[in-house]
């Protein structure tokens, strides 16, 4: 006949035995709680990131030659909410002035509050300043872009002059005008797929170095 021990009595000479699922149950219990503390973590992590950065996807010719239909983009959600504001030159995921509520597009900030721009059929001028611009889609020898003529817009306080980078291409503020600070996403920065495509987004500051601080 087996002897049962109690928890708590021990007989004279008998060796104190454990009872039976109670190291299986904390061992259980443990993983449990470590199991719902990973998870936690997770969620909270998942919900910074989400903040910070989210995914774009490229669709359209409107950004050649430097992005292409297709291609993935993070945009940093936080570039412009703490006192900083769009520079010219940045890639910027905003929902247009006609559409608020729209799609996003992503165009260039060639121009910020006060600035005065013309564009015409062959150039760019911000501030009496001819933009020398590397990034454009380049037309043909003798070619002559299409597209809408402005002729001395200036920018009132939170207002953004964007463009495509593929002019003959591209809806932007020659078509909506300005873009209001408050419809700004973010900032674009960083291509990650596909994979064999990984780079950063110029922003091509120097362009803009001539143009008043």
């Amino acid at each position: 006949m087996t002897q049962e021990v109690r928890p708590g009595s021990q007989q004279a000479g008998t060796p104190s035995v454990l009872q039976p699922g109670r190291p299986v149950a904390a061992k259980h219990s443990s993983f449990l709680r470590e199991a719902i503390e990973t998870i936690l973590l997770t969620l909270l992590v998942f919900a910074a990131v989400k903040v910070t950065v989210q995914p774009y996807h490229i669709s359209g010719p409107s950004m050649e030659p430097g992005l292409h239909t297709g291609e993935f983009v993070l945009v940093n959600q936080l570039a412009y909410r703490f006192g900083s504001n769009p520079q010219r030159g940045d890639v910027i995921v905003f929902h247009p002035p006609s559409d608020p509520e729209g799609e996003p597009y992503i165009k260039r900030v060639i121009a910020i509050p006060g600035d005065q721009v013309t564009v015409t059929l062959t150039q760019v001028v911000v501030d009496n300043v001819v933009l020398q611009e590397p990034y454009t889609y380049p037309l043909a020898p003798g070619e002559v872009g299409s597209g809408t003529i402005l002729t001395n817009v200036t920018l009132k306080a939170g207002q953004y002059f964007v463009l495509g980078d593929h002019r003959d291409n591209s809806s932007d503020s020659r078509v909506f005008g300005p873009v209001p600070a408050q419809n700004i996403i973010g900032r674009a920065e960083f291509v990650f797929l596909p994979v064999n495509n990984i780079h950063m987004i110029d922003t091509y500051h120097s362009v803009f170095q001539n143009v008043h601080p």
